[in-house]
């Protein structure tokens, strides 16, 4: 076999491209970006991966004309990645809302509301459920359709082009479906703390020396645990309900723009 210099550079082009797109991926999706796969070991897996899927290709490498256009695709194969993987993170947005709200309501995350800050965790409970949301996707082998997902977009959508699809509007109502999910995940939670709150008012109405600040952090810790054991159960559909919207989102743009 003979090789020339456009061949060697469109080659090299193209494992570029194909690991940008995969290299976004493993950079926000939350089942591939967590702290334990280092940077240095997802890049090397992404090169990995990209030299893998060069035959998906069907000869359809890439012939650089200029610079800036190398520069523009890479950036826009890297864009295409994170937004599967930020895609994949606005669905787990039901849960953190769910989370963030019973670890307010429990006490667990009071130090956090009186003294912000940012390199600390809000919660022991939402970081438990995150982390069991994590597990849930690994379980369910989100990773590897997402991986799936990529590969199968070699095809059907070339460098270079962006899917219409994914444009401000469905991404807005994404985020609303998400955050109205995660409300109608809350409603359980508010309205056991509800009742709480309102117990504990007629206890201060009928007994005013009684303190109940002290007392109150005494119920509502126990009370967060019997809330997480009627949680956990149907956790599972949860989290398969939270991926469906941005797994269709996905799908779509990739779908539709490569029946085009």
């Amino acid at each position: 076999m003979n090789f020339n210099a456009v061949m060697i550079e469109q080659f090299t082009v193209g494992l570029m491209l194909t690991s940008l797109r995969i290299l976004g991926l493993f950079l926000t999706a939350p089942m591939l970006s967590f702290r334990a796969l280092s940077l240095p070991y997802r890049v090397m897996l992404s090169i990995f991966i990209g030299f893998l899927a060069m035959p998906i290709m069907d000869g359809q490498l890439p012939i650089p004309s200029s610079t800036m256009k190398t520069f523009y695709s890479a950036g826009l194969e890297l864009g295409i990645g994170a937004f599967i993987g930020f895609t994949i993170r606005m669905g787990l947005l039901a849960i953190e809302v769910a989370a963030e709200t019973l670890s307010f309501l429990s006490g667990f995350s009071y130090a956090s509301t009186m003294f912000r800050d940012p390199s600390l965790d809000s919660g022991l409970v939402s970081v438990f459920l995150g982390l069991i949301a994590l597990a849930f996707t690994f379980t369910l082998n989100i990773h590897l359709v997402l991986i799936d997902i990529v590969l199968q977009s070699f095809r059907t959508l070339p460098f270079g082009s962006w899917p219409t699809e994914w444009n401000i509007q469905n991404i807005m109502v994404l985020m609303t479906k998400s955050f109205q999910l995660g409300l109608v995940l809350s409603m359980p939670i508010l309205l056991i703390y509800l009742m709480f709150n309102i117990i504990q008012a007629f206890l201060g109405r009928t007994s005013p020396q009684l303190n109940l600040f002290s007392v109150g952090f005494a119920f509502t810790i126990p009370l967060a645990f019997v809330t997480l054991m009627l949680i956990l159960p149907e956790f599972q559909s949860v989290v398969v309900r939270s991926l469906e919207n941005p797994l269709r989102l996905v799908r779509m743009g990739v779908e539709i723009n490569g029946g085009r």
